[in-house]
């Protein structure tokens, strides 16, 4: 069920991304308490975009054709400034067998991804805490005997750590050998202290969620029994296989990792 009254984290990050027009009152809200709140907010969350759609490129170059996008959100359409492409279009592009399931809790996101990506991904709805109800779904629409690789974009800073650990346990006790894992998180070092305790219940009053930004060793840990890839290791989203152009300014980026199983 859609409460309107309160705004969603994937309706809000579409909405920073461009898709203000599809948003709710409270996802106008929240954008405008984040956009007070926390500098260059904006740019942060297109940054992580990119980074995910290079990773994107980078793994059905090396093979993949299987994407699990865990926590995926809203399908884009290239609404956003720049009119970036989807994750799913981008991995079609580069690899027409490409299979694409999309996973998010948020029914909106869900629907949305019926409807625009159509012949290009499969959406279904369910919570990451869920794992049961993840991986039935993983095994509807993916093939376990060939490696799959998994997206987890700024969606494991919503789960306790006992969540996270948990989720990623059964990621490795499930996914085939030569599986990768993405992920992109919200991170604490290098920011004021105060500015991440004031961004962080902006956001918690706005969604009535939880959110857990974490250091760069708490999100290294997330990995568990998966090998970060180093290089790129631990790094933020703006210097994860960067392409050429000038160097990005500095701001409360995320940082990201990938690792394989």
């Amino acid at each position: 069920m859609i409460n309107p009254f309160i705004a969603t984290p994937s309706r809000t990050y579409a909405s920073l991304r461009g898709a203000e027009n599809d948003a709710l009152a409270a996802d106008r809200e929240a954008v405008a308490e984040l956009r007070a709140a926390i500098d260059r907010v904006d740019d942060v969350v297109r940054e992580n975009a990119e980074a995910l759609i290079r990773a994107v490129r980078y793994l059905t170059g090396i093979g993949f054709d299987q994407f699990a996008d865990l926590g995926g959100g809203r399908p884009m359409q290239g609404l956003d400034a720049r009119k970036l492409p989807d994750l799913a279009v981008v991995a079609a592009h580069e690899q027409p067998e490409t299979r694409w399931l999309l996973i998010d809790s948020d029914i909106t996101a869900i629907t949305a991804g019926r409807a625009l990506l159509r012949g290009i991904a499969q959406a279904e709805q369910a919570d990451l805490r869920d794992t049961t109800k993840v991986f039935q779904a993983v095994e509807a629409h993916l093939d376990l005997d060939r490696p799959i690789a998994v997206i987890l974009g700024a969606v494991l800073h919503f789960l306790t750590d006992q969540e996270a650990a948990q989720l990623m346990a059964d990621l490795w006790d499930r996914l085939p050998a030569g599986s990768m894992v993405v992920v992109t998180h919200l991170t604490s070092t290098g920011v004021d202290p105060e500015v991440v305790a004031h961004g962080k219940a902006t956001y918690e009053a706005q969604h009535d969620i939880r959110i857990y930004p974490r250091t760069v060793g708490e999100i290294t840990a997330l990995a568990g029994n998966f090998a970060i890839a180093d290089p790129p290791s631990v790094v933020r989203t703006i210097e994860f296989m960067p392409e050429e152009g000038p160097s990005p300014e500095e701001a409360p980026h995320f940082l990201m990792w990938m690792a394989t199983r």
